[in-house]
C-alpha cells in the first residue's frame, strides 16, 4: 500500500512537468509574442500614410523634396566632419602639407562634390514637382532658397510671404491676393489649381476653351480675376450655360430682344455672362426677360425690357410667355379696334392691359376686357340680323376666349 501511495505522488508531479516543458520549448520560438508585437506594430506605421490625405499633393511634394535637401545638407556635414578628424589624425595643425601640395585636399574636393551634386539633384527633384502643378515659375526661387539653406518650412514661408522672394508665388495666385484685399478667405494651392481646371473643363465642354487666351500667362491672369471674385466652379458652370443655352443658342427673337434690352450682341455675351461683377442672380433674371421678350416680338407684338423684366420677377417662364403672347396675338386686334370704339366711355384696352389680364389675372384689365364684350354684345343684340354681313365687329372671338391665357 505504501508504494502504491508512492507511485501516486509521483505520478501527478510528472504532469506539471510536462506544461513546464511545453512553456519552455515556446519561450525560444517566441513565435506568439513576436507575431502579437509586429501586428500591433504595422498598423501604427501605415497610419500617417492614411492620415496624410488632407494635405495638398503639392505640399506634400514639396516638403518631401525640402526633406531630402536636408538629408544631402547632413551627408556634406558628416563628410566635413570626416575630413576633419581625418585632419587632426594626422597630425598636422597647420595644414601646411595641403598648401604646400598647392591642391586642395582630395576627401574636401570629394564633399564639395557630392555637396554640389544633392543640390542638382534636390533642385531637379523640386522642379519637377513645380512643372507638374504648372508652377514652374517659382522654380528659380526654390533654387535660391536652396542656395542659402533654408529650411522646408522656412522655404515655404519664404516662397509665399517674404517679399524678397514671393513675387513669383504672388503672381502665380494672384487671385488668392484678390481674395485677400476683399476679405475673404485664400485658397490652398491644391484648391486654387483644382478650380482652374474646373472653369477650364467647363469652356471646353463648350467649345470654348481658347475664351481666357490662349498663352498661359494671360490665361492665368484671367482665370485669377474670377477667382478672386469668389466665383466657385458650379456657379461658373451656371454663367456659362446661361450665356449659351439660354441666350446664345437660342431661337433669332429671344437674341434680338436680348440685345434691344441691354445691347449685347451674340459675339459678346458669355463675356458679359462671365462679368465677376454681374451678380447670377441678375444674370439669370436678364436671360429670362429676354426669353419673355423674344416671345412677344416672335408674335409681331412690342418688347420693351421694362415689362419683360416685370414679367419675370413675376415668375412668367418662357413657356408661359410663349403661350400667352400667342393667345394675346389672337385677341388683341379684335379688342383694340373695340377699344378705339368705345374709347369715349373710357374703355381702353391694348398690349398692356392684355399683358395684365394674361398673365397676372389682373381684375382691373379683366373687367376692361369684360366690358368691351358687354358693349359688343349689346350692339350686337341691338342690331339688325344682317350687321355681321355687312361688316359689323363681332365678339364672337372674345365671347369664346374671354378667359383664355390665363395660368
Amino acid at each position: 500500500m505504501a508504494t502504491g501511495g508512492g507511485k501516486k505522488s509521483k505520478t501527478p508531479a510528472a504532469k506539471p512537468a510536462a506544461p513546464a516543458t511545453k512553456s519552455s520549448g515556446a519561450a525560444p520560438k517566441g513565435g506568439g509574442k513576436a507575431a502579437t508585437g509586429s501586428k500591433l506594430v504595422q498598423p501604427t506605421k501605415q497610419q500617417p500614410i492614411k492620415t496624410g490625405g488632407g494635405t495638398s499633393s503639392f505640399d506634400k511634394q514639396f516638403k518631401e523634396g525640402m526633406k531630402q535637401i536636408q538629408k544631402d545638407k547632413e551627408e556634406l556635414k558628416r563628410l566635413l566632419e570626416e575630413y576633419n578628424k581625418g585632419l587632426v589624425s594626422g597630425g598636422d595643425d597647420t595644414g601646411g602639407g595641403e598648401e604646400e601640395g598647392g591642391g586642395e585636399d582630395p576627401a574636401l574636393a570629394y564633399a564639395k562634390m557630392q555637396d554640389e551634386k544633392a543640390r542638382r539633384n534636390a533642385f531637379a527633384l523640386l522642379k519637377d514637382v513645380f512643372t507638374q502643378y504648372g508652377l514652374s515659375e517659382l522654380a528659380s526661387t526654390i533654387e535660391t532658397l536652396m542656395k542659402e539653406g533654408y529650411e522646408a518650412e522656412e522655404a515655404t514661408l519664404a516662397l509665399k510671404t517674404d517679399p524678397r522672394y514671393n513675387k513669383a508665388y504672388i503672381t502665380r495666385f494672384k487671385g488668392n491676393e484678390l481674395r485677400r484685399s476683399s476679405g475673404l478667405n485664400v485658397l490652398s494651392e491644391a484648391e486654387y489649381l483644382a478650380l482652374e481646371d474646373d472653369y477650364t473643363r467647363t469652356l471646353k465642354s463648350y467649345g470654348l476653351e481658347n475664351y481666357f487666351g490662349v498663352d498661359r500667362t494671360v490665361k492665368q491672369s484671367a482665370i485669377a480675376d474670377v477667382i478672386g471674385a469668389d466665383i466657385s466652379s458650379v456657379e461658373f458652370t451656371e454663367r456659362v450655360s446661361t450665356a449659351v443655352d439660354r441666350v446664345k443658342m437660342a431661337d433669332p427673337a429671344t437674341k434680338d430682344a436680348f440685345q434691344q434690352f441691354y445691347g449685347i450682341g451674340e459675339a459678346d455675351l458669355v463675356q458679359y455672362f462671365l462679368d465677376p461683377k454681374k451678380a447670377l442672380v441678375n444674370l439669370k433674371e436678364k436671360a429670362v426677360s429676354a426669353e419673355i421678350g423674344g416671345a412677344a416680338i416672335g408674335q409681331g407684338l412690342a418688347a420693351t425690357a421694362t415689362s419683360a423684366q416685370d414679367l419675370a420677377r413675376y415668375g412668367i417662364s418662357r413657356e408661359q410667355a410663349q403661350i400667352g403672347y400667342r393667345t394675346i396675338a389672337e385677341e388683341l386686334p379684335t379688342a383694340t379696334k373695340l377699344g378705339q370704339i368705345y374709347d369715349e366711355e373710357g374703355i381702353t384696352y391694348g398690349q398692356t392691359e392684355a399683358e395684365q389680364a394674361t398673365f397676372k389675372g389682373l381684375a382691373s384689365a379683366k373687367r376692361k376686357r369684360q366690358q368691351l364684350v358687354s358693349r359688343e354684345e349689346a350692339a350686337f343684340q341691338g342690331s339688325s340680323g344682317t350687321a355681321l354681313s355687312s361688316g359689323a365687329l363681332s365678339t364672337q372671338y372674345l365671347r369664346r376666349t374671354s378667359s383664355g391665357g390665363q395660368f
